[in-house]
């Protein structure tokens, strides 16, 4: 446990109501690992498939992660979705190392989302940047849009050619929306957790798609949570592993 996690601070104060499961990104980063050894996982067989959002402020963890597996194939995107479609994942598919005649992959997919100082979700800290900066932007302004009925989620699917991400979020995120009053940042950051979560699946049937060998894929899903004097956590989602498609899935714990 670090000092924010482990202190009485406004911003550690937040951090453990909106978001009780978090841990520091260090340890999340070396739980894949050890969630993963004794299904014979490392970083010399794995292809690590990495999507944070493209914010410098998931530089950090995404460098922990290639630390921990070696190299990713970058998937990366606004708010961390999956955006690279089909031929990006057929092309990671033959990426992975060959072993006992297995491809082994760990996809970790996380958008995420800002604490302050003063415990103001959606704030953070970035070295150098004058007044009040903000994380995840691209959230932020699809919440904006969406608080005043205005999000232009137009007929499916809708792209907007000059800024296709965000009009991926716009035509993802608003089904997923629950009945009533919109949630908060918080909430929709944890929506687009879930339709990530739900693409993972997709991602999956790919990467086993023309190739020889059969996949295995382990999953890591989660909020990754900006804090403040440059302090990250992640909330685990969800986490498991596909070893085959005839296989139950087996889910992967962080108690």
């Amino acid at each position: 446990m670090d000092e924010m996690s482990s202190t009485s601070t406004p911003a550690s104060k937040v951090l453990r109501t909106t978001f009780p499961t978090a841990v520091p990104a260090t340890g999340f980063v070396r739980a894949t690992r050890e969630l993963l050894a004794p299904h014979g996982f490392h970083a010399a067989n794995t292809l690590p498939l990495i999507a944070t959002c493209r914010d410098e402020l998931a530089v950090t963890i995404t460098a922990r992660l290639q630390d921990a597996w070696g190299a990713g194939f970058n998937m990366a995107g606004l708010a961390g979705m999956i955006v690279l479609g089909r031929t990006g994942v057929l092309a990671a598919s033959g990426h992975a190392p060959v072993e006992d005649g297995v491809r082994r992959f760990v996809l970790v997919a996380l958008p995420h989302i800002g604490i302050d100082a003063q415990g103001v979700i959606g704030n953070v800290d970035r070295p150098g940047v004058p007044g009040v900066s903000h994380t995840c932007g691209a959230l932020m302004a699809l919440h904006d849009e969406l608080r005043g009925d205005n999000a232009p989620t137009g007929d499916y699917p809708f792209l907007d050619v000059a800024d296709p991400e965000q009009g991926m979020l716009r035509d993802r995120i608003p089904p997923f929306l629950p009945d009533g009053p919109l949630p908060d940042l918080a909430g929709l950051t944890r929506i687009a957790r879930d339709v990530i979560t739900a693409d993972t699946e997709k991602v999956i049937t790919v990467l086993r798609e023309g190739q020889p060998q059969p996949a295995q894929v382990a999953v890591f899903t989660g909020i990754h949570i900006n804090g403040p004097g440059g302090t990250e956590y992640v909330e685990p989602g969800r986490c498991y592993l596909d070893l085959a498609p005839d296989q139950p899935e087996i889910e992967l714990s962080f108690d």
